[in-house]
């Protein structure tokens, strides 16, 4: 992950290279120059979260607490996004929408779902990748999916949910007495 910190994005919005008004992705910040060299995709940073005035809607791979802390006490916004390494050559070069998928259900301002594309963006498929991107503390994309209490995780289940092992037992030694004869 290429690391990206607010302090540069503030100050390329503020020299006019960033347009704050459209949403910030990985091909605005590759054609700006911004960061150079995108390969595995871009973790937003907080150094320099003190300077940040500007909303800003900002579409990337990853973003730590405390960027995304900056970016909405701001009154911007950020979306965590997949990308694999072929998708960002393909999103660079304009293949690609940079923010829509099958799964995804992103909304951007003044922006529709288009087909324009002859590619579409691939979804995760690692168990890692996937809870990442559901969980709503790092505003994944697929944050959606989870219902209200449920947690991120694909294996393990969130706690109070479901029949507890006492009950089960219980329920288990009572059938035993109500089957004996004597």
């Amino acid at each position: 992950m290429k690391p990206l910190n607010l302090d540069k994005v503030q100050s390329w919005v503020e020299q006019g290279r960033l347009d704050p008004s459209k949403p910030i992705t990985i091909r605005e910040l590759a054609k700006s120059r911004c960061v150079a060299s995108v390969k595995d995709g871009v973790k937003l940073l907080a150094k320099g979260s003190e300077k940040v005035t500007s909303p800003l809607n900002i579409i990337i791979s990853r973003a730590s607490a405390s960027a995304i802390a900056a970016i909405e006490a701001a009154g911007g916004s950020v979306t965590t996004r997949y990308y694999t390494a072929q998708s960002i050559k393909r999103v660079v070069k304009g293949e690609t929408d940079p923010i829509h998928s099958l799964q995804s259900r992103i909304a951007v301002q003044g922006q529709s779902q288009s087909t324009d594309y002859p590619k579409r963006l691939p979804d995760p498929t690692s168990r890692k990748d996937i809870e990442y991107y559901r969980d709503p503390a790092h505003r994944g994309y697929l944050s959606y999916q989870l219902a209200e209490g449920q947690g991120p995780s694909l294996f393990f289940k969130t706690p109070g949910v479901g029949t507890s092992v006492a009950k089960r037992i219980k329920k288990r030694t009572t059938s035993a007495a109500e089957n004996r004869i004597w």
